[in-house]
């Protein structure tokens, strides 16, 4: 403790109180040796005057003493020795003469200070030897002494207490200013720049350097500080906003429906509606125009559904991605999503100008509210997502709000996504075979290989479940491959067996005709086979609408090889007898789906569709098949619209490989009606 408090003492914090210290210090030890160099000057000065004082006393009485030692008359010599030796400066004396007898007289010790010889007409008598009085020079500058002492101390106080004060008045207190200046808070804290002044005239010294220095970093530092806080806030704006629509953007949307969450969880009279909106039509646009225009279409969506949105409570709206936005607002029923809905809906109405050119788009919404939706944005968004989907696929431009069995059609999806691979691998995969039918004699002139599939925890899955998922994975090449092979070399065998010319008809995905191995598979597998003039590839309305250069090239390189291309399920998508014409050369067969079958018998008008696709495939030397004839009248009134073939449950529902043979054979056995046209 007392160590530290010598060192508070020692080393003062102050700049003026170090200061003054070291120049006191410093004063004290010049003074100190100034006054030791004085002190010893003016003793050596002293001394010398008492060896010369002690010299004259002495040769005062040489001449007596050298008669005195001559006549050899002691008494004499003892009191002019006593005599001398009583002079002030003389401390002690020793007498030796040249009978080796000593006087000695005061306090002498050796060495003498100095000998005297004793000589009568240069005849040596003795020695004289001398020791001076060192306190007789002491007593006479100890006066001077303390006149110096007092006098350096009274100088030191002096000049330390000046010089503290000129060092306080050129240094300290304006240190002291720029220190409190430097940090206070009010001028750190400063949207503005304010420059520290000093008391005093203008002087270009040390002092006016420093603070012209730390000025500038002020100000740098203040420039800095709002150039970071500029670049940060249009860095927080960039992570939360979209570059092209100026909405803000998916990371942005979580934080605000998180807080709008927390908001509306409160209050008991109002929803929190959540729309997930994809635009219809965006990516033909994208595909056909290129990019730009896309970028415009996105603006322009934006801007329409804010311009909706932002009527109603709490409204917002953010870009999710691509031509997927979400919007947000206050509702307290369903009834006002749905008029939000439709609002937005009808906004899209509107075509969207491009040039000379009008653009039409659409969109669909999936809806959620919240809380009874969920409890968690990611929760809610994957439901809107959802419900946007089936939107979608309940013919698009429209909306749904979300159900519970969405998300159980959705998991059910995942879990055949997951399994496919695995059941492809696994030959879980079997193809059933169900006969082609030629009207006219009854004959069977082939099979069409129909995909099943039996999970042992799924059970029965319906081909209509999993091959859209297969195609959406990319699986389905795979697939399609791996039926047209099996199918092909099993169908081989039957047309050998009983040398009849079956066809194998084989459903294929459009999606074939962009994956990258197809010409691959084409030259290295199926060109090494013999003719395949005998399997039919039915493909949807929708590969012929695209009216796709790859897709028509793909179909190109099939047709080289004698496989022929039918029409599965025609006129229930977006086609027109007007395509049969114009892709004619492509197809040899189209199949009428089961949907006008199924009514052929009461509706006037199935008959009348029946006929004139009949009638055009005629002209057209392309033959026509109807699917899904269940009963006699049925394949009667097909006959007579002059339908060439059939297939259905009337003849055989899909059976397996193994039951075909006995199929066949009991065919070829049964005796048949045949009905002209």
């Amino acid at each position: 403790m007392i160590r530290k408090k010598l060192k508070r003492v020692l080393r003062p914090q102050k700049l003026g109180h170090r200061l003054a210290l070291y120049f006191i210090s410093i004063s004290l030890v010049f003074t100190f040796v100034v006054s030791s160099v004085i002190i010893q000057f003016e003793r050596q000065k002293h001394l010398n005057l008492a060896n010369d004082e002690s010299r004259e006393t002495i040769a005062a009485v040489q001449d007596q003493l050298v008669r005195s030692l001559w006549n050899v008359d002691r008494e004499s010599t003892k009191l002019l020795l006593e005599g001398i030796q009583r002079t002030p400066s003389i401390q002690g004396l020793l007498l030796e003469d040249e009978n080796a007898s000593n006087l000695e007289f005061g306090a002498y010790n050796d060495p003498a200070d100095f000998t005297v010889p004793l000589l009568n007409d240069d005849q040596e008598l003795g020695y004289l030897l001398v020791k001076i009085n060192d306190t007789f020079a002491d007593d006479l500058f100890m006066e001077q002494i303390k006149l110096v002492g007092i006098s350096a101390g009274l100088f030191i106080g002096l000049f330390g207490w000046f010089l503290q004060i000129i060092v306080r008045k050129l240094v300290t207190q304006h240190l002291s200013h720029i220190s409190k200046a430097t940090f206070e808070p009010s001028r750190i804290n400063s949207r503005s720049y304010k420059p520290i002044r000093l008391d005093r005239k203008p002087v270009r010294d040390e002092l006016a350097d420093l603070v012209d220095a730390l000025n500038d970093a002020q100000k740098q530092s203040l420039e800095f500080t709002q150039a970071r806080e500029s670049y940060e806030n249009q860095l927080e704006y960039q992570a939360n906003n979209d570059a092209l629509t100026r909405l803000p953007n998916r990371r942005h949307i979580e934080k605000h429906l998180n807080k709008e969450m927390q908001r509306t969880h409160h209050l008991q009279n109002e929803k929190l509606a959540i729309f997930f909106i994809d635009l219809d039509g965006f990516k033909e646009v994208n595909d056909s125009l290129g990019h730009s225009v896309g970028d415009r279409v996105l603006k322009d969506s934006a801007k329409r559904i804010k311009d909706i949105i932002s009527h109603y409570t709490n409204g917002y709206v953010a870009r999710f991605g691509g031509d997927e936005f979400i919007a947000c607002c206050t509702c307290q029923t369903k009834a006002q999503a749905e008029e939000i809905s439709e609002q937005l809906i009808s906004s899209f109405r509107e075509n969207f100008n491009h040039r000379e050119a009008q653009l039409q788009l659409g969109c669909s919404l999936g809806i959620v509210m919240f809380p009874e939706d969920g409890s968690n944005t990611e929760e809610l968004i994957r439901k809107a997502d959802t419900a946007m989907y089936q939107a979608k696929n309940a013919g698009r431009n429209t909306y749904a709000f979300f159900e519970v069995a969405m998300m159980q059609d959705v998991m059910l999806k995942n879990t055949i996504k997951n399994k496919l691979q695995d059941a492809l691998q696994n030959e879980e995969l079997k193809i059933h075979y169900q006969p082609l039918i030629d009207l006219r004699d009854m004959s069977i002139i082939g099979f069409e290989a129909l995909l099943r599939w039996e999970d042992k925890d799924l059970g029965q899955v319906r081909p209509d479940l999993f091959i859209p998922v297969a195609e959406q994975t990319g699986l389905i090449f795979a697939i399609d491959q791996w039926v047209l092979e099996t199918g092909a070399k099993q169908v081989r065998e039957w047309r050998e067996k009983f040398n009849i010319p079956f066809k194998l008809s084989i459903n294929f995905s459009p999606t074939n005709f962009h994956h990258r191995q197809l010409h691959s598979w084409i030259e290295n597998v199926l060109k090494h086979q013999d003719r395949l003039d005998w399997i039919e590839l039915e493909v949807t309305e929708r590969l012929v609408l695209d009216y796709d250069q790859t897709v028509l090239a793909g179909i190109d390189e099939l047709l080289k090889l004698g496989i022929s291309f039918s029409i599965d399920d025609f006129g229930t998508g977006y086609s027109s007898l007007g395509y049969i014409k114009k892709f004619s050369h492509i197809l040899s067969k189209i199949k009428i789906d089961r949907l006008f079958v199924k009514e052929i018998i009461n509706s006037s008008s199935d008959r009348a569709l029946v006929k004139s696709i009949v009638t055009l495939a005629d002209s057209l030397d392309i033959e026509v098949l109807a699917e899904g004839v269940e009963s006699r009248r049925q394949e009667e009134v097909l006959v007579s619209l002059g339908c060439d073939f059939a297939q259905g449950y009337l003849y055989e529902k899909p059976i397996r490989k193994e039951d075909v043979p006995s199929f066949i054979q009991t065919w070829l056995k049964t005796p048949r009606i045949v009905r002209s046209k």
